[in-house]
């Protein structure tokens, strides 16, 4: 992954400087990079939310049953 505080290298006391089209397209995959990881964490959380959704229903068909 490119991330802009690498645009200072540390061995040199130089910035360096990046044309604009390079600039967008570093912060175009940053933001699809970070899309990703919050897609990934929503499909993950919502894989939770329907387990606990089952298990909830779960109790509730077996307390039905024993009325």
């Amino acid at each position: 992954m490119t991330n802009t505080t690498g645009l200072i290298h540390p061995n040199n006391a130089e910035m360096r400087m990046y044309p604009t089209e390079e600039l967008i397209r570093i912060h175009r995959e940053e933001k699809m990079a970070e899309a990703e990881r919050q897609r990934i964490a929503r499909s993950m959380s919502a894989g939770r939310r329907w387990r606990a959704i089952a298990r909830y229903a779960t109790r509730r068909a077996e307390s039905a049953e024993l009325r």
